[in-house]
């Protein structure tokens, strides 16, 4: 049980962090707000729509790559959806160190015994 005790305790860490209350408050003001919500929404279909290509293998075309840039741009004029996004990079990058040092558990490739792999 200790390891949902840690876990549960990582939770609460995560939350009194300057960087996660930061990105709640900001969230908070986007989704507070009908237009920057749906210019939010706009990026994000677009970015997923863009990398559910590239999984499949195709290759961005200009005009996707544009449409990507120009809807940053347009967030980026707006200065609570740029810190919006600013405050969520930060973040996203917490959260992404924190996924590799709990993936330190797995056992990488080379690391397998006689250089098998699983």
């Amino acid at each position: 049980m200790q390891p949902y005790q840690k876990a549960r305790e990582l939770v609460q860490a995560v939350k009194a962090e300057e960087s996660y209350k930061e990105f709640m408050q900001a969230r908070e003001q986007v989704f507070a707000d009908p237009k920057l919500k749906d210019m939010l929404r706009d990026l994000r279909k677009a970015e997923i729509e863009a990398h559910q290509r590239q999984m499949a293998g195709q290759e961005l075309d200009d005009d996707d790559k544009q449409k990507i840039q120009k809807l940053y741009e347009l967030a980026r004029m707006n200065s609570v959806l740029a810190g919006y996004l600013e405050k969520e990079y930060r973040f996203s990058m917490m959260m992404m160190d924190i996924q590799k040092i709990i993936n330190e558990v797995i056992p990488q490739e080379k690391d397998q015994p006689d250089g098998q792999s699983n």
